[in-house]
């Protein structure tokens, strides 16, 4: 297939890699230029800028936030002059507000938009092993397997409106936070008694908190393994911020996403902001007075 991927970040830079290594056809953006020449290399294509790719069958974008997104293919002009019958791919986590934003351009053009956000780190990327959560129209989801097939090893499909694919990450990171925050505070409570981390999270792990979750941050604590950060906790902010920006529009509260939100942002002041997710251990564990 003809492709136009831009975003070539931590997430972007394997997902891309992994398209070219497939055989596709490459044309790819990235606003720091040096970040594609891996991908150049390879064979693929440099675009000048977003427009650049309106020949392209399927136009993926996996960008940081709402803003990148808003600036690179709202602002640019990429979704409004797609072709009829292309396909915006969007796999970065945005909010609501800019997923039925892109919806409702794509329409007036009649090109089709899909939310695809991703489940993995950027090690898992580079292996073509993220779980993707896909919605949009069935046909253009189908035009879509191949490519998923080769950045993932499942795909969920959510349904034909794309935001439900949004507000299903955005519920599964809320998730993943307040995992975070409760087994630090759980950890920094039994060390504050004189148990070891290690052995607590040894216990949780062997019985009935035994899912990947649970061993992989509970390692990451015991092991202090908060940098090099593969999701800072600034992105974290961000995450959080969109869980509670979804409840609003939903007419609805997340109790807990506030306080998630305040014990981040007093973490970011602490001097954590550049520190992995996780790393948010750490500022829990100093205000306990712990080593």
């Amino acid at each position: 297939m003809n492709i136009g991927f831009i975003g070539l970040g931590q997430m972007g830079r394997g997902m891309a890699l992994r398209l070219l290594q497939a055989g596709h056809s490459l044309t790819v953006f990235n606003r720091t230029r040096s970040a594609a020449d891996p991908h150049v290399a390879l064979g693929a294509s440099l675009a000048a800028s977003p427009v650049d790719m309106l020949s392209a069958e399927i136009v993926i974008s996996m960008l940081a936030d709402d803003v990148a997104v808003q600036s690179l293919c709202i602002d640019s002009g990429l979704a409004l002059h797609m072709r009829a019958g292309t396909i915006h791919l969007n796999m970065a986590t945005t909010s609501l507000a800019v997923a039925r934003t892109l919806g409702e351009i794509h329409a007036k053009g009649q090109s089709h938009y899909i939310s695809a956000p991703v489940f993995g780190r950027p090690h898992v990327a580079e292996q073509g092993q993220l779980d993707i959560i896909a919605a949009g129209p069935a046909a253009a989801l189908a035009r879509c397997k191949p490519l998923f097939d080769v950045m993932g090893k499942q795909t969920f499909i959510v349904s034909e409106s794309p935001e439900h694919a949004n507000v299903v990450k955005i519920a599964r990171n809320f998730l993943l936070g307040t995992i975070i925050e409760s087994l630090s505070e759980a950890t920094a409570l039994v060390r504050k008694a004189g148990v070891e981390a290690g052995p607590f999270v040894n216990i949780l792990t062997s019985t009935s908190l035994s899912a990947p979750v649970y061993r992989n941050y509970g390692r990451m604590i015991v092991e202090r393994a908060f940098e090099p950060a593969q999701f800072k906790l600034e992105l974290a902010q961000k995450d959080v911020g969109l869980a509670l920006s979804t409840a609003e529009a939903l007419n609805m509260t997340l109790p807990i996403g506030d306080l998630m939100l305040a014990q981040i942002h007093k973490g970011i002041a602490a001097g954590h902001g550049e520190k992995d997710w996780v790393g948010l251990a750490d500022f829990i564990a100093k205000e306990a007075g712990l080593p």
